[in-house]
């Protein structure tokens, strides 16, 4: 099938690894020129590198979205480069973390009853914020051209939440909130707004954190696929036999992102391999 992505103009955020690096690939394989965002430049440009090599067209963009500053200096490098954009992917997003460095800044994880609101403001930043402000910068000139899609990644936590990890999910609900007030918003510009929210995504700090449960609960960890089979069994209520990998979230970004979806708006499509198990 014919996406007829061809000549569109796409920025994804957080697209210099894991799912957003899946989802820029994908849109370039299909014709989209891409831009790689993130915070570090070098990651950029690898991601970048990948995808001009087989023929495909991307350009650069540097800059922490979740800050005022950020969001100008991608917003700027953007229009000066295409002059406005025809698909919006708001990628770029993350939680607290004991694991983080902190030369990358950010609060370390902690219980419901101890996480102080700073970390919670510091959550919604890097996640709502950063969406939010993309949208301001860049659906006006959609609007203006009667044509553009939105598209917001959430997470399956947003629908089903786990103990603790309130900021996170609280977060990613708000994003699902926010696609379909503005999908109504949008009402009749020619402009679809659709959250996709990944379940359990084989990204490789995914594997190193199932690889160090399996670590804590005994389980031999010489053989990932013995320890993705027991995940999905043991721990996990995934009804596929696999855990997710990137490009199945590239692979529906891609089709939302396509003047064939243009009956597709204010929905919530998720991508989890059956782990939520309410109807909707």
């Amino acid at each position: 099938m014919d996406l007829q992505l061809s000549g569109k103009r796409a920025l994804v955020t957080g697209s210099n690894s894991g799912i957003g690096a899946a989802i820029a690939r994908t849109l370039a394989a299909e014709g989209a020129s891409v831009v790689i965002h993130g915070r570090n430049a070098e990651r950029c440009q690898t991601v970048a590198g990948e995808i001009t090599a087989v023929g495909g067209k991307a350009l650069v963009a540097t800059g922490d979205v979740a800050t005022e500053a950020g969001c100008q200096a991608v917003g700027d490098a953007v229009m000066s480069a295409w002059g406005g954009i025809d698909i919006l992917v708001n990628n770029a997003g993350g939680r607290a973390s004991n694991n983080r460095p902190a030369s990358e800044g950010g609060p370390p994880n902690a219980s419901w009853l101890e996480g102080p609101w700073s970390a919670w403001m510091w959550t919604f930043e890097q996640n709502l914020g950063a969406a939010v402000r993309l949208i301001q910068r860049f659906v006006p000139g959609m609007k203006e051209r009667r044509s553009g899609r939105v598209i917001n990644i959430a997470s399956a936590v947003a629908t089903q939440t786990e103990p603790d990890l309130a900021d996170y999910q609280a977060a990613k609900a708000a994003m699902v909130n926010m696609s379909a007030s503005l999908a109504r918003t949008l009402a009749h510009t020619g402009i679809t707004v659709n959250t996709v929210t990944p379940g359990p995504i084989l990204t490789p700090a995914m594997i190193r954190m199932w690889t160090g449960i399996a670590r804590q609960k005994g389980w031999s960890t010489d053989n990932w696929k013995e320890i993705e089979s027991r995940v999905i069994t043991e721990m996990l209520p995934i009804s596929a036999e696999r855990l997710g990998q990137p490009e199945d979230i590239g692979r529906m970004v891609a089709l939302l992102a396509s003047p064939l979806s243009g009956y597709m708006t204010g929905a919530n499509y998720r991508v989890d391999g059956g782990q939520i198990r309410s109807i909707n």
